[in-house]
């Protein structure tokens, strides 16, 4: 039951992020559309980074060094995100 699961949220998670980038940097679609498709994506990845962030900061005490693991993937992650927002809102300015 647990594969199931992980395999079901894995699918999910890929839709929306690869599905999400590429439906809001689609200069066809009505621009409200984006920005809701966009919205839910930023949604999703401050999810995903608040939960890395409070793994982390819970374990500072007992696991440090895993918890700066934590800390530096989750920055990485936010890096990277805030990259390829700025490479899609450019399509949103661009007519």
């Amino acid at each position: 039951m647990e594969f199931l699961a992980e395999i079901l949220m894995e699918m999910l998670g890929t839709a929306i992020v690869e599905g999400g980038a590429d439906a809001a940097s689609d200069r066809r679609r009505p621009a409200w559309q984006r920005v809701l498709v966009l919205t839910v994506l930023a949604l999703f990845c401050a999810g995903v980074f608040a939960v890395l962030l409070l793994v982390g900061i819970y374990a500072l005490p007992d696991l440090p060094l895993i918890s700066l693991f934590l800390f530096a993937l989750d920055a990485v992650w936010v890096f990277l995100c805030v990259r390829r927002l700025r490479k899609i809102l450019r399509t949103f300015s661009r007519k």
